[in-house]
Formats: structure tokens, C-alpha cells, sequence
């Protein structure tokens, strides 16, 4: 008799690195001038003001702030060329 010992679950999605909410609540609730913002360059810094509207838009308003910069990650950007592709500025 042999024995198969399974290797625990893990989640295979990457745990988020600043601890912000998934970006598919808050970002169609972003104002849109703040979301300009974020588009003028993706790799920069959130400002402070914009990840706290994030937490209120999350209703996360008893949550600490994530100290430090906090810079979207890849699967977020990917989200936004996706969002963007789908949604007329004009």
C-alpha cells in the first residue's frame, strides 16, 4: 500500500503586495478626474488622496491606510488597458 500526501491549497493567485481592494470594486466607482490621474502614467505613485478615496469607495473606511508609495500592479494595469479598450471617453 502506498500513500499520496497532497501538498496544502494554495491559492495560486499573488496575494496583493500593498494590500489594496481588488481593483474590479473600486475603479468604475472612481471619479473620473482621479482616474485620469492614475492614466497620465501607471507606474507612478498613488497619491495619498487617491488610495484613500479607493478605501472609502471600498466602504474600508476602518482600514489603515497602506503606508508608503503604493503603485498598481500588473494584473491591475492589465485590467485597466481591458477597461479601457471597453469603456468611450469621449
Amino acid at each position: 500500500m502506498s500513500s499520496i500526501i497532497e501538498e496544502p491549497f494554495h491559492d495560486e493567485r499573488p496575494a496583493a503586495r500593498h494590500g489594496m481592494p481588488p481593483i474590479g470594486i473600486w475603479w468604475p466607482m472612481l471619479e473620473r478626474p482621479l482616474q485620469r490621474e492614475v492614466l497620465e502614467n501607471l507606474d507612478a505613485p498613488l497619491r495619498a488622496y487617491v488610495v484613500r478615496r479607493i478605501y472609502d469607495l471600498c466602504e474600508l473606511d476602518d482600514e489603515p491606510v497602506p503606508r508608503g508609495p503604493v503603485r498598481l500592479g500588473m494584473n491591475e494595469r492589465a485590467y485597466i488597458a481591458g477597461w479601457m479598450r471597453a469603456v468611450d471617453w469621449n
